[in-house]
């Protein structure tokens, strides 16, 4: 018999507060939407009247640095302030450009005040990601196409180019496998050229950019992602060319709207917006052509073969449970969340301390310490399939045997932080 109750079940009373329940979230909802959008629409706009009193007769390159800088500061204060009154990224990005083109039309018949908040407009559209830089360039045509001076010609430039990638994109990845280094040559309209970098650990549930910026030369970018990285993991790595486009595409970050991890520093807010614009340039340039390469081995394979490797090396000190394979196959499908095969098989102390936290909070404790119970034996078994050195593979072992790792956690010590930039 089927045990699940239907509306039907309901009498009239019940149903109408059902509806009138239904209907009190929803305005509650349209209303905690509205005032996030407000409170965006003020900030975005004290950010552009300011950013305009400072930067008159700067260069561009200037402009746009000091409109991020900026715009980590509003999104850092703004997650002081309670939830439901929080503007976001995505709240902030809309009212940056409805801010900006409000400034250059409030300049109409003064011939010169036009050329600071159009240089902010125009930063707007070089940082914004899609669809905000779409919605930015089409600001800045309309008003190139309709505010004139007195003879009717018009007053303002052609919009500046979107950024571009100067050269060949560049990357590494440390000795665990899990944290990659993407570096790449790119300029805006007559701006200089400069290396921005993306520092991304794919331990977590997705790939997370850790850390972005400009840098001054790729070499001045790597040595920064090496210390980010730390020495152990770091060592020996070197920039080459992305010889795996695919896996390039899986790692770099995309614009998510509402869906962020959430926990950034102001310096990753920072480079929020820009660093999502950007390697939206980088995924242009890097076309995937044919099929992507082999990656070797899938959950259910490890599962399978890691189960072999145990039983063939059982013994009497170690009774293996009867459930291996159903264990072997519960514990590779946690291992990579995030479904980029092209990590699968890397093991770093922070993702086996991630792992722990995942099962623990996903499946009943008795089954979670099961599963946590063969991590040692699971590490071990991917250090000996992937040539991983031994002193690595010990560095994972504490983890897998409870011990907390000191820099995944937030502050508030409840979920762990996966924008820490973690040294291994």
């Amino acid at each position: 018999m089927d045990q699940r109750g239907s509306a039907a079940d309901l009498g009239e009373h019940d149903r109408r507060g059902l509806a009138e329940a239904w209907h009190g979230l929803t305005a509650y909802r349209e209303q905690v939407h509205a005032g996030r959008r407000a409170r965006a629409a003020a900030a975005a706009t004290d950010l552009v009247t300011g950013l305009v009193t400072v930067v008159a007769n700067q260069p561009d390159v200037i402009v746009e640095d000091a409109l991020c800088l900026r715009l980590g500061t509003v999104l850092s204060e703004a997650e002081r302030v309670p939830l439901d009154d929080r503007p976001g990224p995505s709240h902030l990005a809309p009212a940056l450009v409805t801010a900006a083109e409000t400034a250059v039309e409030a300049t109409v018949g003064d011939a010169d005040a036009w050329r600071a908040p159009w240089q902010v407009l125009a930063a707007v559209a070089i940082i914004l990601p899609y669809p905000y830089s779409e919605t930015a360039t089409g600001a800045l045509t309309r008003l190139r196409n309709t505010m004139r001076d007195t003879t009717g010609r018009r007053m303002l430039p052609p919009a500046p180019s979107g950024p571009e990638v100067t050269g060949p994109v560049r990357w590494t990845r440390d000795r665990y496998g899990s944290r990659f280094a993407v570096i790449a040559p790119i300029t805006t309209a007559d701006q200089p050229e400069r290396w921005y970098l993306w520092d991304i650990d794919a331990c977590g549930h997705q790939a997370f950019t850790v850390h972005s910026g400009y840098y001054p030369t790729p070499e001045a970018a790597l040595a920064s992602w090496q210390t980010g990285v730390g020495p152990t993991a770091a060592a020996d790595t070197e920039l080459a060319p992305v010889d795996d486009p695919w896996l390039l595409a899986e790692l770099l970050p995309a614009e998510e709207g509402l869906l962020r991890a959430g926990g950034e520093t102001e310096d990753q807010f920072a480079e929020y917006h820009r660093s999502k614009r950007l390697a939206e340039a980088v995924k242009h340039t890097s076309r995937r052509r044919g099929t992507p390469p082999d990656r070797g081995l899938d959950a259910a394979t490890a599962a399978v073969e890691f189960a072999t490797w145990l039983r063939d090396r059982d013994t009497d000190e170690q009774e293996l449970p009867e459930d291996l394979s159903e264990l072997a196959s519960e514990l590779t499908d946690s291992w990579c969340i995030n479904n980029i095969d092209a990590v699968f098989t890397a093991c770093s102390p922070h993702r086996v301390a991630l792992f722990v936290q995942h099962v623990q909070g996903f499946y009943v404790s008795d089954f979670a310490d099961r599963l946590v119970a063969l991590l040692p034996d699971w590490i071990r078994w991917l250090a000996a399939r992937t040539g991983t050195a031994a002193e690595l593979a010990e560095r994972c072992l504490p983890y897998a045997e409870g011990q907390p790792h000191p820099q995944i956690m937030r502050d508030d010590n409840i979920e762990p932080d996966y924008l820490a930039r973690v040294i291994e």
